[in-house]
């Protein structure tokens, strides 16, 4: 796959929506109930908070066909990391167009996309995915 990106530069913008739905940098957000309502048969009343797994929704094979595939040509790719509806982030676009361009440059400058997947882990959090580069 990484050299299918160098030769298909129109694949990065693919390449960064998949990444943000596999491993999707936010995994959960926490709303709370405006009025009471059942939500899988469980009752909530007014006031009270839900935990919305954000990183298990975009494995959820309803949203997404074969979920557990890292597929950069996912046809009607859906993704709720940046939010959706009233709660979606208004920078979504920027924010995977600044990353399309970084990637983009990266590669422009000769550097190979092997070497971008050595040596990192992630910060220990409850709610990101913060990766810590050490190569």
């Amino acid at each position: 796959m990484p050299d299918a990106v160098r030769a298909q530069p129109k694949l990065i913008e693919p390449l960064v929506e998949e990444v943000a739905r596999f491993d999707s940098p936010v995994q959960n957000t926490r709303r709370f109930i405006a009025e009471h309502t059942v939500v899988a048969g469980v009752e909530l009343k007014a006031g009270e908070a839900m935990l919305l797994c954000l990183a298990a929704a975009n494995r959820d094979p309803q949203l997404n066909p074969q979920p557990d595939a890292f597929d950069l040509h996912r046809a009607n790719r859906q993704y709720l990391t940046f939010g959706r509806g009233r709660h979606a982030y208004p920078g979504q676009a920027l924010a995977c167009t600044i990353a399309a361009a970084a990637i983009n440059e990266l590669l422009e400058a000769g550097l190979t996309p092997q070497h971008l997947s050595r040596g990192w882990t992630y910060r220990a959090s409850l709610n990101a995915h913060i990766p810590i580069c050490s190569a």
